[in-house]
Order: C-alpha cells, then structure tokens, then sequence
C-alpha cells in the first residue's frame, strides 16, 4: 500500500477540493487475522507446532492421534476446536495418512459446520472465493473428484452421510478454491503462466510477466547444467533424520563443485541448490559451511526480491545469525539492520520473528559497545 498524505476529490457544486488522510507509516499494522484454515505439511510434521508453527525439538504429541504435535499444554488447548473432530478422523484412517490439501479441507469443512466466526472473513468470505470449475481441464476435474473421495473417507468417521451437508459445504467445490498464495515469483516467465492457467485458470498481466523481467538472469549459463541442478532439486523432499541431511548435502556439494564457473548463483537452479545446502548445513551444524551458502545467496535474493520483501528479510536474518555464531560481530550487525529494516515493513514490530531478530541484533550491539 503506498502512503498518501491528500486526496484530491471533485464535489459536485462545489468545485474541487482536498481531503486529508493520516499519512500511514512504514510497517504500521493495518489489519490482522488468524487465517480461516490452515495445517502442518507433512513433509515438516513433527518439527513444528501445530499451533504456533514454531520450530522445536521438544514438541509434546496429542495422546489420541499421536499425529499432532505442540510447544505445550498453551498451544495444544488453543488448537483444540479445530482438532477435536480432526483428531478422531486421523486415528480412524490409520495407518494411512490424508495428503495435505484433503487434511486443510477437513478443518475447512469442521469449520464451516461450526460456523466459527473468523476474523479473516471480514474481508471476504469462504464463499466469495472463485471456483472456475467450468474452465477446468476434464484431467484436472477428474483429479479433483478423486481428492473430493479421499476426503469424504477421511471424514466418515464425523459425517456419514455427505449428501446431508449444507449446499455450502461441497467437498468438490472446496478443493477448486484452495489457496494462500499463487505461485513462486522464482520461476521464469513461461513457467509461471502455464501455471496459474492450470491452476487458477487465468493469464497474469502483471509487469513482471508483460516484460519478462529477470528471465535472461533466471536460466544463466550453460543450459545442460542449469537442467541437472533442476532435476536435483525437484528430487529433494524434506529429510527426518541426520543421514538424510548428509545425503543432500553430499548431493549439493558435489553439484555445485562441478558447475563451479559454469553457473552463475542469480541461476534459479543453482540458487535453490544453495539453499538446499545451506539449510542442510544448519541442520547438521555446519555453521561455518551454511554461512559459505547461505552469503551466495544475498546478491541473487536482492535481484529476485528487491525491496520490501519477507523472504529476503529472512535470508537476511539468517545469514545475520550465522555471520554471529562465527563471531564476525560488524558484518552480523550490518545484515541483521538490512533485515530489520525490511521486516519492520513486512512483518511490523509485533510480530514474533522481529521480535527474535531484535534480540539477536541488540546482543550484538552489546558485543560491539565492549570490544
């Protein structure tokens, strides 16, 4: 939203004039909202908090499901409406597991028999959300017919007879709104267009896709490389245990050694490669080597995100926090206050991850004042 401090206005009658507007302040807080619906992946289920999403290695399970995990007894009472009648559906599909999206539309449809009142429905609805479901593909409508299966199995256990829901709750419509976000702005232009017309039926128009901006820099140098690093990361799912990080990072070590001068790091490919290394790095405690990561990916990610935006304030931060951990106070403080002053605007001050890198960044002040 770009602040405005006047607005002009024409009055019928009485010629134009000027109104006055509170000028809004970078990072002011707007409006907030607990979101309508939302679950664990279970590529990281068992590392976060279903509640607050929180990392941490000492999360306590649900002693009914043994699915859900959480901080402590604060989290697991807040999420308790939204898994009581989840709860009984998990442990009645066992061994089995619902995929993700047929997990979010269960709570969806918990929650809409509730009829919770959500905050986030101030703005728009459940309802308002658009379907498109007459500009599906038939193989895209028959894959969603299988998930609307797959989720009145899963719910059996609560509701044995669908055909008795409220017309609003249509486990095939469900499945044609779901969605946060669109897509990943890291891909090339093509990439990006052939994916929201298959999922979200529509052709962006935007400045990004009219001037197919960055596509020379996204699929720099040589092509045969780019398309092994591709395939690599495509293959990576999330690793559970200490073998599995080595594993990736062996992978990643060795690609990178080998396209070394070949591929530049503003590649697509070979940035995602990066941060697959780094990330494995900070799981294994290699923190030196993540920091080696994680400090090739700040030109690319200014490229890509310039600006104010959330994800390079992250990767700030946690390059921030490496570049600490090796005691290399000045250049930690100089990227953790680009951080900040990124995440002030994205996040806003209230907000729990500003709130970590405020910590970190007045800690390393102290250290700067003694030295």
């Amino acid at each position: 939203m770009e602040p405005a401090a006047l607005e002009r206005f024409a009055s019928p009658g009485k010629g134009s004039g000027l109104r006055s507007r509170r000028r809004v302040r970078p990072g002011e807080l707007l409006y907030r909202a607990e979101p309508f619906a939302y679950v664990v992946t279970k590529e990281q289920l068992g590392g976060v908090c279903e509640r607050c999403l929180r990392r941490n290695e000492h999360l306590h399970r649900c002693s009914q499901c043994k699915v859900a995990k959480y901080c402590g007894k604060s989290c697991q009472k807040e999420a308790w409406l939204d898994h009581k009648q989840e709860c009984r559906c998990l442990k009645s599909v066992e061994p089995n597991f619902p995929p993700d999206s047929v997990r979010l539309a269960g709570r969806i449809v918990f929650k809409l028999l509730r009829q919770s009142v959500c905050l986030s429905e101030r703005l728009y609805s459940f309802s308002d959300l658009q379907s498109n479901t007459e500009q599906l593909s038939e193989e895209m409508k028959d894959g969603l017919r299988h998930l609307a299966q797959t989720l009145q199995l899963y719910l059996k256990m609560e509701i044995q007879d669908a055909s008795h829901l409220p017309p609003v709750i249509d486990f095939f419509q469900i499945f044609t709104k779901l969605t946060i976000s669109y897509i990943e702005s890291l891909m090339t232009t093509s990439e990006r267009q052939k994916q929201l017309m298959r999922q979200y039926c529509f052709e962006c128009d935007c400045l990004l896709c009219q001037n197919q901006e960055k596509d020379a820099e996204k699929l720099a140098g040589e092509e045969h490389a780019w398309k092994e690093v591709k395939d690599a990361v495509n293959e990576v799912r999330y690793p559970k245990s200490k073998e599995e990080w080595e594993q990736v990072l062996a992978r990643c070590q060795n690609l990178l050694s080998s396209n070394m001068g070949r591929l530049p790091d503003t590649n697509i490919y070979q940035l995602k490669m990066l941060d697959c290394a780094m990330d494995a790095c900070i799981n294994l405690e290699c923190w030196e080597e993540a920091l080696y990561y994680g400090s090739r990916t700040l030109g690319p990610y200014g490229l890509y995100y310039p600006g104010f935006h959330p994800l390079r304030a992250v990767q700030l931060m946690r390059v921030g926090k490496l570049q600490y951990s090796q005691d290399m106070f000045p250049q930690a403080l100089e990227t953790l206050k680009q951080a900040y002053n990124i995440m002030k605007v994205t996040h806003g001050t209230d907000h729990s991850l500003m709130q970590a890198l405020v910590e970190i960044k007045e800690q390393c002040e102290a250290i700067m004042r003694i030295q």
